[in-house]
C-alpha cells in the first residue's frame, strides 16, 4: 500500500501547513508513506507571490515527484491543493498536470477555502479546474460548509474529513481576575478580524464599567497592517478598563500559557482562504469557550450556545453582543469551556483525523 504524499509544510507556519506536517509525521500503517514536502515560501510575505525561485522550485518539484514515484512504485497520489489565488493555482495546474498521469488514483485534500469561488470567476479557470481537480479524483473536504471541486467538477467521490490535533493542554483552574481575558491567536491579517475585535472591545469598555484584557498573539503579514493596528491603538483613549498587551508571536510553552491564562477565545475571521481553523481546536482543548464567525468551516467546529457563540462575518455590533453575553453571564465561561473541551476530545483529536485519512488511503490502494 504505497502512497506518495505531497503537500505544503512549514515554514511558513499556518493552519494548512501544520495539518499537513502532522499527517506526514503520523503513523499511517498499513499505508506505506513516501513524502514529497513542498516549501514554496519562506515567510508570510512570500505566500501567494510569484518569484523566479518559485518557478525553478516548481520544476524541481515535478522532477522529484517523478523520481519518487518510480522509486516507490506508488499507485496513489495524495496532494494538498493550494489556496484560491493565482500563484498557488498555477502550481496546482503544473504539478497535477505533469504528475497525475503517473498514478492510478489521485486524492486531493483541500485545506484552503474559497477555491470554488475563485474557479467560478473565470471560464478558463473552470476548464483548468475540471482538468486538474476532476477526472475521477477523490476530494477530501474538512467541512460540509466549505465547497470544494467535487462531483460537479468531475471528482469520483467526496469525503468529509475534519482536521484533528493532539493537544496536551495544561490542567488546573485559571487564576481569578477582574478582567475578562480575551485571546486572539493566529496570523494577524486584517481579514482575520483583528481590527473588528479591537473595535468591539473598545466599544464595550467605553460605554460600560466592564474590564477587558485583549491579547493578540501572532505574526503581522506586513508592516502596513502592523502600522494600521498601532495607529488605531494610539487613537483609543487611555483607559484602566481596556488592557492591550503588545502583540507578538508565541510558541511552545509560552503559547499554551497564553491559552491557560485566558478566559475566552475570539476569532472573528472572514479571511478568504479560511477553512477549518486549527486555533479553534487548540482553544477548545484548553477549555476555552469560543466566539467566532459563521464563515467557511467554523460552524462545523463551534456548536452555537454549547461550546461558544457565532456571529455574522464583519458584523461588529453582533460580535460586541457576543462578548457582552459572557460579561453579563460569567458562568458561561466555565460551562461552555467545559463543553468545548469534551467536544474536542470526542471529535477533533489527531487519532480520529488520521484514522479517517488512513481508511481512505487504504480504500484507494485496494480499489
Amino acid at each position: 500500500m504505497n502512497v506518495l504524499l505531497a503537500g505544503v509544510v512549514p515554514p511558513p507556519v499556518h493552519g494548512a501547513s501544520l495539518a499537513t506536517r502532522a499527517l506526514f509525521d503520523g503513523d499511517l500503517q498499513p499505508v506505506v508513506k513516501h513524502l514529497l514536502e513542498i516549501r514554496s515560501s519562506k515567510n508570510l510575505q512570500e505566500v501567494g507571490r510569484a518569484s523566479i525561485g518559485k518557478i525553478f522550485g516548481l520544476v524541481g518539484l515535478v522532477a522529484r515527484c517523478w523520481q519518487l514515484k518510480f522509486r516507490s512504485k506508488a499507485q496513489v497520489l495524495y496532494y494538498t491543493p493550494g489556496s484560491a489565488a493565482f500563484v498557488p493555482f498555477v502550481r496546482d495546474v503544473i504539478f497535477l498536470g505533469c504528475c497525475r498521469l503517473l498514478f492510478r488514483r489521485t486524492i486531493l485534500h483541500y485545506h484552503s477555502g474559497g477555491l470554488n469561488d475563485y474557479l467560478a470567476s473565470s471560464r478558463w479557470r473552470q476548464i483548468l479546474g475540471r482538468w486538474i481537480y476532476g477526472r475521477g479524483a477523490w476530494a477530501l473536504t474538512l467541512s460540509q460548509h466549505v465547497a470544494v471541486p467535487g462531483l460537479d467538477f468531475g471528482a469520483a467521490e467526496v469525503f468529509e474529513v475534519p482536521n484533528g490535533l493532539n493537544i496536551d493542554a495544561p490542567e488546573g483552574a485559571r487564576e481569578p481576575s477582574d478582567f475578562l481575558r480575551i485571546l486572539f491567536l493566529g496570523n494577524l491579517y486584517e481579514d482575520k478580524g483583528v481590527f473588528d475585535l479591537l473595535e468591539a472591545c473598545q466599544r464595550i469598555t467605553s460605554s460600560s464599567s466592564a474590564k477587558i484584557r485583549l491579547q493578540f498573539v501572532g505574526k503581522w503579514p506586513d508592516e502596513a497592517t502592523e502600522q494600521k493596528f498601532r495607529d488605531l491603538v494610539s487613537e483609543i483613549q487611555s483607559s484602566e478598563t481596556l488592557q492591550l498587551p503588545d502583540p507578538g508571536a508565541l510558541y511552545g510553552d509560552d503559547k499554551w500559557r497564553a491559552y491557560a491564562q485566558s478566559d475566552l477565545f475570539v476569532f472573528p475571521s472572514y479571511y478568504s482562504s479560511e477553512n477549518f481553523p486549527l486555533v479553534l481546536l487548540e482553544a477548545m482543548a484548553s477549555g476555552l469557550p469560543v466566539i467566532s464567525s459563521r464563515w467557511r468551516g467554523i460552524p462545523s467546529i463551534v456548536e452555537e450556545n454549547v461550546t461558544g457563540l457565532l456571529h455574522n462575518p464583519r458584523d461588529i455590533p453582533q460580535l460586541q453582543q457576543c462578548i457582552q453575553q459572557f460579561i453579563d453571564s460569567p458562568d458561561l465561561l466555565s460551562t461552555m469551556g467545559g463543553n468545548a473541551k469534551l467536544l474536542y476530545q470526542e471529535k477533533f483529536t489527531f487519532e480520529k483525523h488520521r484514522d479517517h485519512v488512513v481508511s481512505i488511503l487504504r480504500k484507494a490502494c485496494l480499489s
